[in-house]
């Protein structure tokens, strides 16, 4: 990987010798930037650009350079890339397009392609693609010019689009965001983001900040490995948001956890931000610049009482405690200023002050204060009288940000022309309005909070992995049969590997009925595999008392299920004592196509769709992991107590979770599992329904969405 970009020589394939093409921009550039390697071009005529030798042929270069970027139309790559095979290049980036993203047909160039780099050994990225920048060792790769007082940063980016790689080359040292590295990726045919994050991570010193721009996951479960283990922020601009398809789902679970949930959940548990938009990664990345805010307690400072309401209706958004100032502070505030209008309340009032030096003062008594993890200070100010102190006062805001440690975030209010001189000129992280500011400190706040979390995940249990595991056999005889289990089996499994569910018996006959003893009130739910939603063949009957009911009900359910689908399989009726009343929750558990197993806990019963108030992770989970998933839900003051209502059991609730995250998590042949309801209790819980679906294959190498 460090050879795409610390390349020693590199090849230009498909450049002009006599009119500017993409090519040749991209020999000019590194000329006029100065990169120090060595340059060939390869063109269809010999000759010199600027005293970087052009060759015929790739097969005539004088010497095997470390990369070569092959730039010609999409039919010719495959030869070209035979020749990079036989001189002996191991790395090629094709910035050609006109591959799969452009026709689905085009498929069989890409695999033309990764056949003869797979038997040359050759690594590749792209094709689509504009390659890979070094501002260090001033290394560009892409076919555009670019400024030549670019200097190297800490941020490196990750971009699956070019287009949008190059807004962000761009907008980001607008912002005094200076790059040390990026990569486009395109179609991602060899190389893809969880290569790239792996050496950004694990290998790359000068790596502080990671970007990443993605439509879609090669591989889900791998770039959250590696996320997850990651001290560097990781910022991720995810576009490509909607569901995978339209399809009606099998179970509530399937329904409910679309992709775009998924990497939701995934960001969350790995600490990795997530943003909307290009304004909110330049405010994460301003936000990782400065120290991290290890609370919500802000303290608000403001040349502006109207800025002042604003900041703390901005705070109150992103739910910040504005504290109290202590009457120390309050004494020693007053005795670097008099007041004779303005209280010394939270927000602080600072519209009476033009000296500067108190400015200063005031945020070293505000950053001091224990109760303090962060201030939001709004600076209005004339760039025509004030432009020198408001910089000299800048630099005074940075000494102290490193001096305590904590945050300051400057809301810096100003003319347009004086703004982007300060944006791209001062060093110190500034922000254009005070929700702006707030939401930079919300943004720390919520990474180190997630950090914080994941570092205190917990052990996976293996005693319970090998537990589940041993449950494997229980599906054998049903996967041969080549159908999905059936209520009765998917209870019993549940009971197997612990969830407290419910306890009956199968009934195929109004004799058995009468056969058997049974502790009524019951309930009683249809069994056929062509019933997966009972309620709508009227499968479902609670509160039975006898067994001439229990009779009437058998024949009932399946008149209905033939009435539904006259060639439906009717398998009999599930009879169980009926569990006591409670507040009903779910827990399902799925295969995802890209992250693998993962596990989802919510409101339950029939509203569940309704609602979707729903939690999801990545299985397995731990304890604490599961707690904080209930903690997520909009239901969790249910489980504090609500309205005189005692509080419900999370405890209990929680080692479901666990449970059926080990079991997926465990078992292959597994594609989806669901208790729904289950009914929570102040003491304890109890699942009433279970239903399982099993792997119609092994699951194949994810695709990307």
């Amino acid at each position: 990987m460090k050879t795409f970009f610390y390349p020693e020589s590199m090849v230009v394939v498909g450049v002009s010798l006599t009119k500017i093409n993409l090519g040749k921009i991209i020999l000019l550039n590194n000329i006029q930037q100065g990169y120090t390697g060595k340059l060939f071009g390869v063109s269809t005529q010999e000759g010199q650009i600027e005293g970087v030798p052009i060759y015929k042929d790739i097969l005539d270069l004088p010497e095997v350079p470390d990369v070569a970027i092959i730039i010609t139309p999409a039919k010719t790559v495959p030869e070209q890339i035979e020749k990079c095979g036989k001189k002996g290049i191991q790395h090629v980036v094709i910035e050609s397009g006109g591959f799969s993203e452009y026709s689905q047909s085009e498929h069989s160039l890409e695999q033309q392609v990764l056949a003869i780099a797979n038997k040359y050994g050759i690594k590749i990225i792209g094709p689509n693609c504009i390659g890979t920048i070094n501002f260090e060792k001033k290394m560009f790769m892409p076919f555009a010019f670019f400024r030549k007082d670019l200097v190297a940063g800490e941020v490196s980016m990750i971009s699956q689009s070019g287009g949008v790689g190059n807004t962000y080359l761009h907008a980001l040292p607008e912002n005094h965001i200076f790059i040390n590295k990026f990569v486009s990726i395109g179609n991602k045919l060899m190389l893809d983001e969880v290569d790239f994050l792996h050496y950004f991570v694990n290998h790359d010193d000068n790596t502080r900040i990671i970007i990443c721009y993605l439509e879609g996951f090669n591989r889900g479960r791998e770039f959250f490995d590696i996320a997850r283990a990651s001290e560097k922020p990781i910022i991720v601009h995810k576009s490509n948001r909607s569901p995978l398809s339209a399809k009606i789902a099998q179970s509530h679970t399937t329904a409910l956890s679309a992709s775009d949930a998924v990497v939701d959940a995934a960001f969350a548990q790995a600490g990795v931000i997530r943003a909307e938009d290009e304004e909110e990664v330049i405010l994460a990345v301003k936000a990782m610049q400065l120290p991290p805010m290890k609370g919500r307690n802000v303290a608000v400072l403001s040349r502006s009482g109207g800025h002042a309401v604003i900041s703390a209706d901005a705070c109150a958004k992103y739910n910040f405690n504005l504290i109290t100032f202590p009457e120390s502070y309050i004494n020693t505030i007053r005795n670097l200023y008099k007041t004779r209008v303005i209280s010394h309340q939270n927000p602080l009032d600072l519209g009476e002050i033009f000296d500067y030096t108190i400015f200063g003062k005031i945020v070293e008594q505000t950053i001091k204060l224990d109760e303090v993890d962060g201030i939001l200070f709004n600076h209005l100010y004339q760039s025509e009288y004030e432009a020198g102190m408001s910089r000299t006062f800048l630099d005074t805001v940075e000494r102290l940000v490193r001096e305590y440690n904590k945050p300051v975030m400057v809301a810096m209010i100003s003319d347009a022309k004086e703004m982007l001189d300060i944006n791209m000129n001062h060093p110190m992280p500034i922000f254009n309005t005070p929700y702006n500011a707030a939401h930079a400190l919300a943004i720390s706040a919520d990474y180190y909070q997630k950090k914080a979390m994941r570092s205190n995940r917990g052990i996976i249990d293996t005693t319970m992995m090998n537990s589940v595991k041993t449950q494997i056999p229980y599906f054998d005889t049903i996967g041969k049969e080549n159908r999905e289990p059936l209520l009765h089996e998917s209870i019993q499994f549940c009971q197997r590997v612990g969830v407290p569910i419910v306890n009956g018996i199968l009934v195929q006959s109004a004799e058995e009925i009468e056969k058997t003893e049974f502790q009524f009130p019951v309930a009683a739910k249809i069994v056929s595999p062509d019933a997966i939603h009972k309620t709508e063949v009227e499968g479902v009957k609670l509160n039975i008392n006898t067994k001439e009911e229990l009779k009437d009900v058998f024949d009932d359910m399946r008149k209905s299920l033939y009435d539904y689908n006259p060639n439906a399989v009717f398998s009999g009726v599930y009879v169980h004592t009926m569990a006591p009343g409670g507040t009903e929750f779910f827990v399902g558990a799925k295969k995802d196509p890209v992250f693998g197993p993962i596990v989802l806990a919510g409101l339950g019963g029939i509203y569940i769709e309704l609602f979707k108030d729903v939690s999801i992770r990545l299985a397995p989970v731990t304890k604490a992991e599961a707690l904080e998933m209930i903690r997520e839900l909009k239901a969790a003051r249910l489980f504090e107590g609500f309205r005189g209502k005692e509080p419900l059991d999370a405890n209990a609730f929680s080692d479901v979770i666990v449970t059926l995250s080990h079991a997926i998590a465990s078992i292959e042949e597994i594609s989806d599992i669901e208790c729904n309801p289950v009914m929570v209790y102040s003491h304890g819980c109890m699942a009433v329904d279970a239903r399982i679906f099993l792997q119609k294959q092994k699951v194949a190498s994810p695709t990307s969405w």
